[in-house]
Order: structure tokens, then C-alpha cells, then sequence
């Protein structure tokens, strides 16, 4: 049996700006006029520039999040805790990780964040540290608890449940959504600019086939779950060009006798359920089992919404298209 394994990098750069001033002084009373003269100018140009600045700034911030609850940022945040390993991920793209003061257990990417103070778990983190952290703003996922969300605010400090989104043009408005809270709204504006242009990119060399693609999130005593034709990661699958094996299924409930009657072409798969699955009936009689088209992949590819899920499309695409590398196993059926 062949063990594949697809190995893949899409590398995301993002330019950043620094400006810098200066100022002259002259030495001999004959020009000191002159200096006053222009003080007086710059600081009048300097007034003008701040106003504008100030008009142009998106704060105070009002956002509807995924609770419903009317969220006021009043100003840009300088220190912001992520709960959410999907939202941390997207604040190191944004090029932000100096106002992350906080984080999850679970956020374990890019490996820098694991320097950044944990607190605790994602739906219940340790509110004793994120009181004493004192961050401008906490950002979260919809899996936040309720319990822990009016923990924080009673604490005064604002919290912003970021809402889940079911396409792939969806997350571009989560990293919107994520810069405009901590204050980098340029920064999103471009990063969501690369990553549709990356997407259109994808899309336009996807294959054209009709292979059929199953994502595994469990199976057997946990239960058969997938993505079902109208969840984000169903979108993932048919952006590759592929079709999704539970196209027409809603949410994420499965059965083994679907699986087995659809019978997919390939299959996705996370690297710690491969060996029990392909030695499970009825699993293991599955064409993509047998034929080894059995694709490990890191879930997070998929699961996470951030700039990482075109890593998954692209990895998907060349699975299907016979382009991934393989490597031979000795691991039986």
C-alpha cells in the first residue's frame, strides 16, 4: 500500500513602509527668523495632516460579531490576546505579532507565537491572566463560551467574537474583519488583494475532472463526519477543481454506508488517524484505500480560516492531478 504524503508551500509576502522625518536648525541670528518662519509652517502643515489622519482613521470601530453584540473599539488597539488559533494565525500574515500579548495552547503557528504568554483554552482561557495581561482588545472565535465572554467584559476590556464564514471569499472578509479590529486596515486591504488574486490564480489552473474527493474528520466509534456540500471546507475541496464526495450533504454528519456508497476517488485525512482508518472495515475496501490515494494533510490546512487554506487547495489540486509526491510505505492495508 502507498502512504501519500504531499508537502507544499505557498509563500505569502507583504511589503511594509517606514517613513522618517528631519529638521534643520541654523546657528546665527541672522537666520533666525527664518526658522521661526518655517517652524510656524510645519507646525500649521502638521496641524492639517493630523486632521486629516484623523478623518481618515476607521476608529471608533463599531462591529456586529458573531454573537450579534454591538462592539465599540474606540481607538486602535495596542495589545490584542488571541483565542483563536484561526485569528492568531491571521495576525502574524498582517504582520501584527508585536500586539499579540496572549494566546491559546492551541495556537501553535507560525512557531514564533509560541514565545507569546499561553492563556489557556480556547472556549475557556485562564481569565486571572488575561486580567493581568490588560490587553486593548481580545479576539475570538464563535466557539468562545459565553461564560468567559461577560467574564472579560465586566473586566472592561472589549471582546469581539469574529464570525465564521462558509466560502473561501468569506475568509477573505474574516482577515478584514481581524485587521480592521487591531488596526491594520491598509494591511488587510492588501493581504485580502494577494490572497484573491492567489485564489483566482488556483482556480484558473484547476484540472478539469470529475474526481471525487472525501475530507475524513473522524470515523468509526467517534462517528463518520466530513464536509458537507455547504460548509467551508467543502468550498476548499471544489476550488481545487475537484468534486466533494458529500456535495450533498448538509453540515458535517456522515455515515460509513455513505462513505461506502460514494466511494470516493481520494481521500483526506490527518496524519494521527492514516494507519487505523486504511485497517478499518469498511474502510479499508475503499478504492481510494486500496488504490493508496489516501491523503495526509495537515487539518489545520482546512479548519483554520486564514490565508493558510490556499496551502490546502493547492495541495488538493496536485493530489488529483497526479502531480504530489509520494512515498512508498511498507505499512499493509
Amino acid at each position: 500500500m502507498k502512504k501519500k504524503v504531499v508537502s507544499v508551500v505557498l509563500a505569502l509576502s507583504m511589503m511594509a513602509g517606514v517613513a522618517s522625518c528631519g529638521s534643520q536648525t541654523g546657528a546665527s541670528d541672522e537666520t533666525t527668523a527664518a526658522a521661526t518662519t518655517t517652524a510656524a509652517a510645519t507646525e500649521e502643515t502638521s496641524e492639517e495632516t493630523t486632521s486629516e489622519e484623523a478623518s481618515d482613521s476607521i476608529y471608533p470601530l463599531t462591529y456586529e460579531d458573531a454573537y450579534g453584540n454591538v462592539v465599540t473599539i474606540e481607538a486602535e488597539p495596542e495589545t490584542v490576546v488571541s483565542v483563536s488559533p484561526a485569528l492568531t494565525e491571521i495576525v502574524f500574515a498582517l504582520g501584527a505579532e508585536d500586539k499579540l500579548i496572549g494566546r491559546t495552547d492551541y495556537c501553535d503557528y507560525p512557531e514564533e507565537v509560541l514565545d507569546i504568554p499561553s492563556v489557556g483554552a480556547i472556549d475557556n482561557p485562564d481569565i486571572e491572566i488575561i486580567a493581568e495581561l490588560e490587553p486593548d482588545v481580545v479576539i475570538a472565535s464563535s466557539i468562545f463560551s459565553e461564560e468567559a465572554y461577560n467574564a472579560i467584559t465586566e473586566l472592561g476590556i472589549p471582546v469581539v467574537i469574529i464570525r465564521d464564514e462558509t466560502t473561501l471569499e468569506g475568509m477573505f472578509d474574516v482577515v478584514a474583519d481581524v485587521a480592521d479590529v487591531i488596526g491594520c486596515h491598509e494591511e488587510g486591504e492588501a493581504l485580502v488583494e494577494e490572497l484573491s488574486a492567489d485564489l483566482d490564480e488556483l482556480r484558473a489552473n484547476a484540472p478539469a475532472t470529475d474526481v471525487t474527493v472525501y475530507y475524513c474528520m473522524s470515523y468509526g466509534e467517534y462517528g463518520d463526519y466530513t464536509a458537507g456540500g455547504d460548509t467551508f471546507i467543502g468550498d476548499i475541496i471544489e476550488s481545487a477543481g475537484a468534486v466533494n464526495a458529500a456535495e450533498d450533504v448538509s453540515g458535517w454528519s456522515y455515515s460509513a454506508e455513505e462513505l461506502v456508497e460514494a466511494d470516493p476517488d481520494y481521500i483526506l485525512i490527518d496524519e494521527w488517524s492514516y494507519d487505523g482508518f486504511i485497517a478499518t472495515e469498511p474502510y479499508a475496501s475503499l478504492t481510494a484505500v486500496q488504490e493508496g490515494n489516501v491523503i495526509i494533510i495537515d487539518s489545520n490546512l482546512l479548519n483554520r480560516q486564514g490565508p493558510r487554506n490556499l496551502e490546502a487547495v493547492q495541495l488538493i489540486q496536485e493530489a488529483i492531478s497526479g502531480e504530489a509526491d509520494e512515498e512508498a510505505t511498507d505499512e499493509a492495508a
